[in-house]
């Protein structure tokens, strides 16, 4: 708090006086309670208990008429110069104005026409002089409250009467200044004990997660290792599998040989046994005569034989012995050479790989040697690193960018190969501003009056890696928000879509060149997607090729179909589906322009999509349902190729009735539509007039005729389509 002092307020110059019978100079001084000569009038008293002091008031002719009369208090400033308010209290900020001069020759202020109380006068003063002596002091400080509180002490001290209550609404405020000040320093303290404690939070909640985010990658690594190893079994199952499949096959060809193999062998015991039963009977009719001959042999030569066998047994059996004895331990000559020519090829191979070790080990020497100079230079280095550890600046881990920048690891790793760390830091400066390496790029198309506004740009965009599903996201996103504004406009209109659209995509992205980059691929995926027909339609309308109406229209059209198929539910019993023939006749009631041929293309669609037999009931609510991005099924999507190609067919029918014209006033196009679509009611010809000439409707009389061509342009992209199925020539 400024300790300042304030200087007293200056006693008031009576020559300055409001009294007009002020005519010597005389001080008077605010503090001092001398009795002011000009109240020299009738007196009042108060009627509070105990006040009997008298108050003077001035004398009537020393009173201004129609100005002092009027005024309920004392020495009040006259009513009628309330314009001439005082200026405002405080230190001047800036020049003074050089057109009307604010003091005169003697460096006073000027007086109005009707001088202020003096008193107010040499308030004013004394506080403008303090507010000077602080303008150092910006904004509310306590040496500007000093002064305006010895300001309103000397106002509390002159007016007797209501000192008690100002002085009391002074120290009411005082004290809940005081109040005020005391809270504010009791809570100072905790303000900086809260701001440490939020600090801390964040700190524990960042160390949080990147534990978690440690954890998380370990997670993610166990679960490849285990996937490598299922995919790993997989294999092995598969082979394991194939081999069983194989073994499989040659055990049952292994087994069909044992059949045939023990059938083989059973029909020639068959054949032995019957040769056997032959040679049976033979030798049974031939026993008889060779039973009388062996009855007749001599006993005596068959003892002889017999003996001289024994003794033959004897001599085998004595030589084998001898053999055995005598070339128990001889290897075959064979064996032999074939042993001796392993073990000369052993025996080179040896010596090679002797001399290979004799290498082997003086190289093992040298490398140990070089090892040992290896390990003396490394411990030498890893002193001085740890000695520069500690005094120079760290090198960042630049590998954990790749988990930052868009591509992953793989494309860090192509990008920064072969870079030092001054060209990583630009690299990375590059891929902020949105010029990084590595990536595709569309080509700008300016910022002409002629390209839409949301791709006026000059520069270079990025193709970004965006899917089918992401500019569908985008697109009913930015429809319900484009409804939500158009209900709020006041006049019914429907904003323009490319403007809305630059709109929305800045408020979505927030910084012109991301909202222009993303408008840029939204427009590129629609470019590469011509055939899908819910993006055809948006990028027609964006462009301007397209009216917004014939969406609106196309969707109240699937609203009304959905309402006429829950009627016909509900009247069905409302079991949410329909059978199939109640279904296409509902939808023969509703499409009464379709033939039956466009008729049955969507028949097979509901097919299509709820896979259905020929007997089961449609649930007709799904064929209504859509996705995320808006994309919806066949059934929605033949709809919309339908309601495409009947609008065309239908400016070709008004082509093809006006091919002989040139020019085409208002009159022969109404008569051309009336004579195509027969059923047609007034309020849709006048909306196709309105489009075909782009004018309003009470200005369709003084149209001037249009080419034909311009004419079919505007009806092909506006909401035409034909209202009825029969032409004049079929009514007639």
């Amino acid at each position: 708090m400024s300790t300042k002092t304030l200087s007293k307020l200056p006693p008031i110059p009576v020559g300055r006086s409001s009294s007009p019978n002020a005519s010597q100079p005389k001080v008077m001084n605010l503090r001092s309670p001398q009795t002011v000569t000009a109240f020299s009038g009738p007196s009042y008293q108060l009627t509070l208990k105990g006040d009997t002091t008298r108050h003077p008031l001035p004398q009537p002719a020393s009173l201004k008429p129609y100005v002092d009369t009027k005024s309920g208090s004392l020495d009040s400033w006259p009513a009628h110069c309330t314009s001439q308010a005082t200026s405002k209290l405080g230190p001047t900020v800036g020049p003074p104005s050089s057109s009307i001069p604010s003091r005169g020759s003697d460096g006073e202020p000027y007086q109005s026409l009707v001088p202020k109380p003096k008193f107010l006068e040499q308030l004013e003063m004394y506080l403008r002089k303090e507010l000077r002596n602080t303008a150092s002091d910006s904004g509310p400080s306590d040496t500007r409250l000093q002064a305006f509180r010895e300001v309103f002490e000397y106002l509390i001290g002159d007016f007797k009467t209501y000192k008690p209550l100002l002085s009391a609404i002074k120290n009411e405020y005082e004290i809940t200044l005081s109040h005020q000040r005391e809270q504010i320093r009791e809570l100072e303290p905790l303000k900086a004990m809260l701001v440490t404690v939020s600090e801390q939070c964040n700190q524990k909640i960042m160390g949080f997660h990147e534990e978690e985010r440690e954890e998380i990658t370990a997670l993610k690594n166990e679960r490849w290792e285990l996937l490598d190893k299922v995919r790993t079994m997989k294999e092995e199952h598969t082979s394991q599998q194939m081999q069983i499949s194989k073994l499989q096959d040659e055990v049952a060809t292994e087994y069909l040989k044992y059949r045939d193999e023990c059938d083989a062998r059973k029909l020639l015991i068959s054949d032995i046994n019957d040769l056997r039963y032959q040679q049976e009977d033979a030798k049974k009719s031939q026993g008889t005569e060779k039973q009388a001959e062996e009855e007749q042999e001599d006993p005596v030569k068959l003892k002889i034989a017999l003996r001289k066998c024994r003794e033959d047994l004897s001599t085998a059996t004595v030589k084998l012995n001898e053999m055995i004895a005598n070339y128990g331990d001889v290897v075959p000559r064979r064996d032999f050479e074939f042993l001796k020519a392993d073990f000369e090829k052993l025996q080179v191979e040896k010596d090679e790989l002797q001399s290979d070790h004799v290498t082997l080990q003086k190289e093992h020497d040298i490398l140990q040697e070089t090892a040992e100079k290896l390990q003396e230079e490394r411990n030498t280095y890893l002193e001085e690193w740890e000695t520069l550890k500690g005094r120079a600046t760290p090198r960042p881990d630049w590998d954990r960018c790749s988990k930052v920048l868009e591509g992953g690891e793989e494309r860090w790793t192509m990008i920064s190969q072969d870079k030092r760390s001054d060209e990583l830091v630009g690299l990375l400066l590059k891929e902020i501003t949105g010029d990084g390496e590595g990536f595709e790029y569309l080509e700008c198309r300016g910022i002409d009056e002629e390209v839409p506004i949301y791709l006026r740009y000059e520069g270079k965009i990025r193709r970004k890696k965006m899917a089918h599903r992401d500019a569908g996201l985008i697109f009913k996103e930015m429809w319900t928000e484009k409804a939500k504004k158009d209900a709020e406009r006041s006049d019914n209109s429907l904003e323009d879509v490319a403007s809305f659209f630059a709109q929305f995509m800045l408020q979505k992205y927030g910084e012109q060149r991301a909202a222009i980059e993303w408008a840029y691929n939204v427009v590129d995926i629609c470019e590469q997607n011509t055939k899908d027909d819910h993006l055809k339609m948006f990028y027609d309308i964006l462009a301007g090729e397209l009216d917004e109406q014939v969406y609106h229209q196309f969707m109240e059209q699937l609203a009304n179909l959905f309402g006429a198929l829950e009627k016909k539910d509900s009247e069905l019993g409302a079991e949410g589906q329909l059978p199939q023939d109640e279904f296409e006749e509902v939808l023969q009631e509703f499409f009464p322009v379709k033939d039956e041929d466009s008729l049955a293309a969507l028949m097979t669609a509901v097919t299509d999509e709820l896979t259905l037999q020929e007997t089961e009931k449609i649930n007709y609510k799904e064929l209504f349902t859509e996705d995320e991005d808006g994309s919806v099924g066949p059934f929605i999507n033949k709809l919309r190729t339908q309601d495409r190609e009947e609008r065309a067919s239908y400016v070709d029918e008004i082509r093809q009735e006006l091919r002989d014209k040139g020019d085409v006033p208002v009159s022969e196009l109404r008569v051309a539509i009336a004579v195509i679509d027969a059923e047609i009611d007034k309020a849709n010809v006048m909306l196709y007039l309105t489009i075909a000439y782009d004018l309003p409707v009470e200005e369709l009389n003084q149209a001037d005729p249009v080419s034909l061509d311009v004419i079919c342009k505007r009806l092909q992209r506006g909401p035409v389509r034909r209202i009825g199925s029969l032409n004049s020539s079929e009514l007639k």
